[in-house]
C-alpha cells in the first residue's frame, strides 16, 4: 500500500515539476522577448533620431534663403520637409519615463509639421496666384512678407527642436547602455567584429577602389547609350 501511495506521489510530483519548469522557462522566454523588444526600438529609435536631425539641419539650410527670394519679389520652388512620427515606439519601449519623453517629443513635432505644412501649401497658393496672374507684383510681396515672418517663427521654432532631439539622442543612447538583453551581451561577448582595427589607409585604398568602378561603369553606360542612339539614327534612316 504504502509503495502504491510512493509511486503515486512520485509520478504526481514528476508532471508537477515538469509543468513547473514548462511554465518558467515560458515566462523566461516572453520576459526576454520583450526585453528584446524594448531594446531593438532604442536602437530604431536612435536611428530615426539622427534621420530627423538631418531633416531639421535641411529646413534650417532652406530657411534663409527662403526668405531672401520671396521678400526679393522672386519665386522659391524648394519645400520644407516635416517631421516623420513613429508612434509604433509606444507599445514596443517598455520604461514609462521615456515613453513619456517621446510622447511630449512626436507631440512637439505634430505642432511643428502642422506649421510647416501650412507654410508649404500658403506659399505655393500665394505663388500659384502670381504665375497665374491672379495677383500682381506688389500683391506678392505684401503676402511674401507676411510669410517671411512665419518662417522666421518656424525658424526659431526648429532651432529649439534640435536641441530637443539631441537631448532626447542622448538620452536613448545612455539608456541603450543599460538596457542590453542578457543573450545579446553573450552574443556580444562572443561575436566579435574587427571594426575598431581597420586603417585609415585600408579605407581609403577602398574609396579609390569603388571610384575606378563606378567610372567604369558611367564610361559603360554612356558607351551604351552612345550605341543605342547610333543604332536608332541607323534605323531611322
Amino acid at each position: 500500500m504504502n509503495q502504491i501511495v510512493v509511486e503515486g506521489f512520485s509520478a504526481f510530483a514528476g508532471a508537477f515539476f515538469a509543468f513547473l519548469f514548462l511554465r518558467l522557462g515560458e515566462f523566461l522566454t516572453k520576459l526576454y522577448q520583450r526585453e528584446v523588444k524594448h531594446y531593438n526600438s532604442l536602437v530604431n529609435l536612435e536611428v530615426q533620431l539622427n534621420e530627423i536631425g538631418g531633416i531639421i539641419h535641411d529646413d534650417l539650410y532652406v530657411l534663409p534663403n527662403f526668405i531672401r527670394v520671396i521678400t526679393s519679389g522672386n519665386i522659391y520652388f524648394n519645400n520644407l520637409h516635416t517631421i516623420p512620427i513613429d508612434k509604433s515606439h509606444y507599445e514596443n519601449l517598455y520604461d514609462l519615463s521615456l515613453l513619456n519623453d517621446l510622447f511630449s517629443y512626436f507631440y512637439q513635432a505634430r505642432k511643428l509639421n502642422d506649421d510647416l505644412i501650412t507654410a508649404n501649401s500658403g506659399y505655393q497658393d500665394i505663388k500659384n496666384a502670381l504665375i497665374q496672374k491672379n495677383i500682381n507684383k506688389d500683391d506678392y510681396l505684401i503676402n511674401t512678407k507676411l510669410m517671411a515672418n512665419n518662417l522666421k517663427q518656424i525658424e526659431a521654432f526648429l532651432i529649439e527642436f534640435e536641441e530637443v532631439t539631441v537631448k532626447l539622442m542622448a538620452r536613448v543612447r545612455v539608456q541603450m547602455k543599460y538596457d542590453i538583453p542578457l543573450g545579446t551581451k553573450i552574443q556580444q561577448f562572443l561575436i566579435k567584429t574587427k571594426g575598431d582595427k581597420i586603417k585609415a589607409v585600408e579605407i581609403a585604398k577602398e574609396v579609390k577602389k569603388l571610384k575606378k568602378e563606378i567610372d567604369e561603369t558611367k564610361a559603360k553606360s554612356s558607351k551604351e547609350i552612345k550605341n543605342i542612339i547610333k543604332k536608332h539614327k541607323r534605323d531611322t534612316q
